[in-house]
């Protein structure tokens, strides 16, 4: 697809990147899905701060077209090198535990 269309599957089309609260984490690197250490089950993910909220240039194409012209940061937060930190919680124990994975890009 990417030879037909310059989109990269990863890092256009599979996940919106920024700060955001529930939806699927996007990865800087490998993923790293969290596993309960009560059950072994899956963890869900919780939220994700991020280092900015701008997407790889030169598509922005998860930025809104109203800030294409700007780059948005978190008045200087930075996890990692320009990465995030995700959460995880547990919805089948009933304490509800959680993690966190720190994702350096």
């Amino acid at each position: 697809m990417e030879g037909q269309t310059g989109w990269d599957y990863r890092y256009h089309l599979s996940t919106a990147p920024g700060t955001k609260l529930g939806g699927y984490p996007g990865w800087g690197q490998d993923p790293q899905p969290a596993v309960c250490t009560r059950c072994d089950g899956p963890m869900e993910h919780l939220l994700t701060f991020e280092s900015d909220e701008g997407d790889a240039e030169p598509s922005r194409a998860w930025t809104p077209v109203e800030d294409r012209a700007v780059r948005l940061e978190h008045g200087g937060m930075m996890f990692g090198d320009m990465g995030g930190v995700c959460l995880f919680e547990c919805l089948t124990c009933p304490d509800r535990p959680h993690t966190h994975h720190v994702d350096c890009v």
